[in-house]
């Protein structure tokens, strides 16, 4: 009966010893497609003002948006919309 069992477990091991590498190629190619999607866009970006020096780029228009908000409230104290950050970004040449 011991030995059934450990034969199972056996087995069981030595699948999973040579499925694991299928499955991490298989995640790795799925990050590279998300990437190529986002690398695929135009290069952005957003500068504040030269006395501030930030300046962020980016081809996620999300991640600058959030980004630029962040830095008003905690550098400038001031609240920006959504909107008012898209009225700010810029495509880079």
């Amino acid at each position: 009966m011991y030995k059934n069992r450990f034969v199972l477990v056996l087995t069981l091991l030595l699948a999973l010893v040579f499925i694991a590498p299928s499955i991490a190629q298989n995640a790795k190619k799925g990050e590279a497609k998300k990437m190529e999607k986002k690398e695929a866009g135009t290069l952005k970006e957003v500068k504040c003002d030269p006395a501030c020096g930030f300046c962020i780029q980016s081809k996620d228009e999300k991640e600058i948006i959030s980004d630029v908000k962040l830095h008003a409230k905690t550098h400038h104290q001031m609240e920006l919309t959504d909107a008012k950050v898209k009225e700010m970004i810029k495509d880079v040449k």
